[in-house]
């Protein structure tokens, strides 16, 4: 009996696609069935970053109610780290619900995770640029490098977009010395500028307020930078963390800032973790010039270091496992993040080879039987 497909001879060729698609089909749902899901190995160090990340949230909001800064009505949790809709250092809009989510402290794993991904050991170098405008990943991000033991050059801008840290008496850098007096976190703010137009607070409403927030950043003894020429803010701010951190491994930007993006279609880079790529040196550098739109973030990656952009929180939070807009405080050392996922190399690795084997013997048999470039060969197969 002739093998058929609806009563005609089956051509040799559909039987071997035929086959190469079972096994295909094998490969896939093998491998699947085959995934485990296991504790990183670096799950300690997450879970220690994400509970330096919860407790520097809680005495915020503890330091907010003591100066009797009100907890804002739109923080449904009551973490302490949402602003209100609008102050006169309100530099952008902002999405309430992604403000929300970043409060999450196992943001500061899924950080962890990131330099580990980076291949980074203890006592390597970062640089970090922070606006206002996500005080809960900031702090998550420093507490990362802090329970990673890594080295930290930081630099912060006050000006946030709404509901971030936008008290003009309590802005992030506030925060962060209030952190750091209280030893939650261990490394200082090492740079700040007022961020906003300009990167020196153009937008700002009230110039008293201004001049306010100024004095109290030169009283700290934190450098503060106002540079509004923008190639030459970027010089100045490369040569500093040159400065700090001369074998920096590693760059990450938190929030918006025109500095960390860079300007026009630059500022447009991949959010979430970048792996650096040849072609970014010929985008950004080229013949030793810097592209004049280049922010901290394309100069890196065309320095051939990988960088991280936490920006869209909605993507992020898909990604790496974290629930948007919670309703419930998240609970520390829980979540997507704290899991690796393996694949078994086995069955995908036999599919290969059987399909190897199958092209080979159908090229073979073509040969053998001398059907190629003849018009009169049927090339069916009987059974």
């Amino acid at each position: 009996m002739n093998g058929s497909i609806n009563g005609r001879d089956a051509p040799f060729s559909t039987i071997i696609l035929a086959i190469w698609m079972v096994l295909m089909c094998f490969a896939v749902a093998f491998s699947y069935l085959s995934t485990t899901e296991e504790l990183s190995p670096v799950y300690d160090t997450m879970v220690e970053a994400a509970e330096i990340a919860d407790d520097a949230m809680e005495a915020i909001k503890e330091e907010k109610i003591s100066r009797g800064i009100p907890i804002s009505a739109d923080d449904i949790l009551q973490t302490g780290m949402i602003g209100e809709s609008y102050t006169t250092i309100t530099t952008t809009m902002g999405v309430l619900e992604a403000k929300r989510t970043s409060t999450d402290p196992n943001w500061a794993a899924v950080v962890v995770g990131m330099f580990r991904r980076a291949n980074l050991q203890p006592g390597d170098q970062v640089a970090m640029v922070f606006s206002g405008s996500f005080p809960a990943l900031n702090i998550c991000v420093m507490a990362a490098a802090q329970a990673y033991g890594l080295e930290q050059c930081i630099m912060a801008s006050v000006g946030s977009s709404s509901y971030g840290a936008n008290n003009e008496q309590f802005t992030f850098f506030d925060m962060a010395e209030f952190l750091y007096e209280k030893g939650i976190l261990t490394h200082r703010l090492d740079l700040v500028s007022l961020g906003g137009a300009s990167d020196v607070g153009n937008d700002f409403l009230d110039e008293s307020v201004k001049n306010d927030i100024i004095g109290r950043i030169r009283q700290s003894g934190i450098a503060y930078l106002y540079e509004d020429d923008y190639e030459k803010n970027i010089d100045y701010r490369l040569w500093f963390i040159k400065e700090r951190t001369p074998n920096i491994r590693f760059m990450i930007n938190v929030g918006g800032s025109l500095v960390g993006l860079g300007t026009g279609m630059n500022a447009f880079v991949q959010t979430g973790y970048v792996e650096p790529r040849i072609h970014y040196s010929n985008d950004y550098i080229t013949w030793g010039k810097r592209d004049s739109n280049c922010g901290l973030l394309q100069y890196f990656l065309a320095q051939g270091l990988p960088v991280t952009s936490l920006l869209n929180i909605r993507g992020l939070a898909l990604t790496y496992g974290v629930t948007y807009d919670p309703t419930e405080r998240p609970q520390v050392g829980v979540g997507q993040m704290y899991y690796t996922t393996t694949y078994s190399p086995v069955i995908p690795i036999i599919a290969l080879v059987l399909s190897v084997g199958v092209g080979v013997f159908y090229y073979l048999f073509k040969r053998y039987r001398g059907s190629e470039g003849r018009k009169d060969e049927k090339n069916y197969i009987l059974c």
